[in-house]
Parts: structure tokens; sequence; C-alpha cells
């Protein structure tokens, strides 16, 4: 990352995952992509901060093992560097360091309320219960999770409801855009709605989305279907 980096000046979203005890903050309106190498930048092993696209703007961070960080111990200094304002927290232009004492506070060893409702969905689309699981999944959505519309569009799909699907993974598509699932799952839906053409355009968005490092998806498969149909 360069050291003079362009920092959102969005406030930031928490997300506390007690079990885990990780934090994730993550700016209003963003979509985090921690799982991709390529909107990360690794500062030490216990945080890395999240990029809007690779190289681009940090939009917040996550930071592992929150209950038994040092922060003072830690290096590089946790008290320098990025500052964010957290409206959750009561903090204007705070460092890390400061963001995570106050997030133990705050949280005291509780999971916020979109990674509950995340678990909770999870648990109930394995147990078979897609109802229950969608109701999850929208109190996440709710809690300002926006990644939740792409779970939703799968949701959606496994109940037959091919239009509501549609709609959040379109919307998905818009909030991350170099996301190959958000398009995939676009594709898959507009193709159970008959516009054919449609879903090509966006299986073929996902796959060069893949080739740019983006995740591996069905999309291509189900492409080079289509057009052995034609």
């Amino acid at each position: 990352m360069s050291s003079t980096p362009h920092i959102t000046r969005r406030p930031l979203r928490l997300a506390h995952d007690a079990d885990r005890d990780t934090l994730l903050a993550c700016a209003y309106g963003a979509v985090p992509q921690p799982c991709l190498d390529s909107h990360i930048a690794g500062i030490s092993e216990a945080l890395a901060f999240l990029l809007r696209k690779p190289r681009g703007t940090v939009v917040g961070f996550v930071l592992d093992g929150l209950s038994t960080l040092d922060v003072d111990l830690h290096a590089p200094s946790l008290w320098e560097g990025p500052v964010f304002d957290v409206p959750v927290l009561g903090l204007v232009k705070a460092s890390v360091a400061e963001i995570a004492l106050r997030a133990r506070t705050t949280f005291a060893g509780i999971s916020t309320a979109d990674v509950l409702a995340m678990d909770a969905s999870r648990s109930l689309a394995l147990a078979g219960d897609d109802v229950a699981a969608e109701r999850e999944l929208r109190l996440a959505l709710g809690c300002g999770d926006l990644r939740a519309h792409l779970t939703l569009a799968g949701c959606l799909c496994v109940q037959g409801r091919y239009a509501d699907a549609y709609d959040h993974a379109r919307i998905y598509t818009e909030l991350a855009p170099r996301d190959s699932w958000g398009f995939a799952w676009m594709g898959r839906t507009a193709l159970e709605l008959g516009d054919d053409d449609e879903a090509r355009a966006a299986l073929s968005r996902a796959v060069r989305l893949e080739r740019k490092g983006s995740h591996h998806t069905p999309a291509g498969k189900v492409l080079r279907t289509l057009r052995r149909a034609r």
C-alpha cells in the first residue's frame, strides 16, 4: 500500500464477530472484499486495510484478535496512520487503536446484530429452512451488511423466486462491480426468467472478472452450455 493512500471520509460501520474475535470496519455503502487479495493491504498478522479496488481508496480495515490485542506493543503503531469517523462509537478522526479500544468496551464480547443474523441464516439454510434464512438475511441487510444482497439472491433462487433474486443480484453488481459472484447470480436468475441475452452478458462479465482475480464461479460452465444450445 502507498505510504500516503487516499482514505475514505465516509463514516464507518462496524461488524464485531465475538466467536472469531474479529472486528470489521467498513465505510457505509461500501462492500468489503477481505477474501480477495487484491482488495486488502496487509499490515500485520492482526491488521489489514480494505481497499475499494486494487491499489484504491482505503475504505476500512479488518482486525483479528480484538479482545487480546495489545495496541501499545503492536508494530507498526495502531495509534498512527489512517483515521476514521465511527458514529456508533462516538469517534471522529480516530486511529485504529482508538477504535479497537472503544469497540471492546462498547460491544463487551457480544457479536453485532448483522453477524448474528448472517450466522443464523447459514444455519437455517443448512437445515433446509430457506424462509427463515431469508428473514435473517433481511435483518442483516437492515443492519447495513450489503453483502446480504448476494446471499439473498441465492436464498431466493432456492425458493424459485427468480424475479426477486434477480433484483438483489443486480443491486449487488452495482454495489460491488468487481465481484464475479454478483454477475454470476445475475446471469443465473436472468436465465431462469427467460432473458438469455442478459444472462449471457452477465455471465461473460463474471468470467472476465474471474480472469482479473475475482472469485471462481460456475459462470463459465453455464456460458459454454448456453453457447452449445444456440
